[in-house]
């Protein structure tokens, strides 16, 4: 089973640029996107989503990954998973977000909700906390009016 999922996701990085050197489709402002998450299933189900909404999506694995993406791309939106590599290292992923844009749209994912990261969550300004199983339409809802504010805020 997780060769299949492994031989997919590499199927959908394919298809997907995600590191440094691939060619990049054009970058349509607020459309850019990085995913994080750890788990193979999630990797493969939720970009092709957020691809039918309009995103252009990087996806990244672990920390490292992201990290490299953030440094070397412009991200409008970063949906990031909570536990990772270990736990609660998402907020190191979404400190370096907010260092590189400080107006980044930023989404907790996570399947162990708690008040403690809820909390510490606030205190770096994400803009939503969502708890998997995702509603996708929900969560793509906040971004695009997250988006769209903060556009309206730069006009």
């Amino acid at each position: 089973m997780n060769a299949v999922l492994v031989e997919q996701e590499n199927e959908l990085r394919r298809r997907i640029p995600s590191r440094a050197g691939e060619p990049a489709p054009q970058r349509e402002i607020g459309r850019s996107l990085l995913f994080i998450d750890d788990e193979p299933s999630i990797r493969l189900t939720l970009p092709p989503l957020l691809q039918e909404h309009g995103f252009q999506v990087k996806v990244a694995a672990n920390v490292p990954e992201a990290l490299e993406a953030i440094k070397t791309n412009e991200f409008d939106v970063l949906i990031c998973d909570l536990n990772i590599d270990r736990t609660a290292d998402g907020f190191e992923v979404m400190q370096a977000m907010r260092q590189a844009n400080p107006d980044a749209v930023v989404v907790i994912l996570t399947g162990y909700p708690a008040f403690e990261t809820a909390l510490e969550g606030i205190h770096i300004e994400i803009d939503d906390y969502v708890v998997k199983p995702a509603d996708i339409d929900s969560m793509i809802r906040t971004i695009k009016r997250k988006l769209s504010a903060r556009r309206a805020k730069r006009l």
